[in-house]
């Protein structure tokens, strides 16, 4: 996989910073919904639920971004 990734058509970025781009931009849906519903995902265990899958891609996300996916492309994906 290339280095450089496109961003916003033309600008190039690395793989670690587009991936900590992602990163963040996922964990604000948090903060997005829980404006939105007007609590705390913690308190209903399906928000509960739906913000543990959100971490875990974020945490997955900061993976690729170092590198720690181990040397096989599929690997830890």
């Amino acid at each position: 996989m290339s280095d450089n990734i496109l961003k916003n058509g033309n600008d190039k970025e690395n793989l670690k910073g587009y991936c900590l781009r992602l990163s963040k931009k996922n964990n604000s849906i948090l903060y997005l919904l829980e404006d939105y519903l007007g609590k705390k995902m913690l308190e209903d265990q399906k928000l509960s639920e739906i913000r543990d899958v959100i971490l875990t891609v974020s945490a997955e996300i900061l993976k690729i971004a170092n590198h720690e996916v181990g040397d096989d492309d599929n690997e830890g994906l």
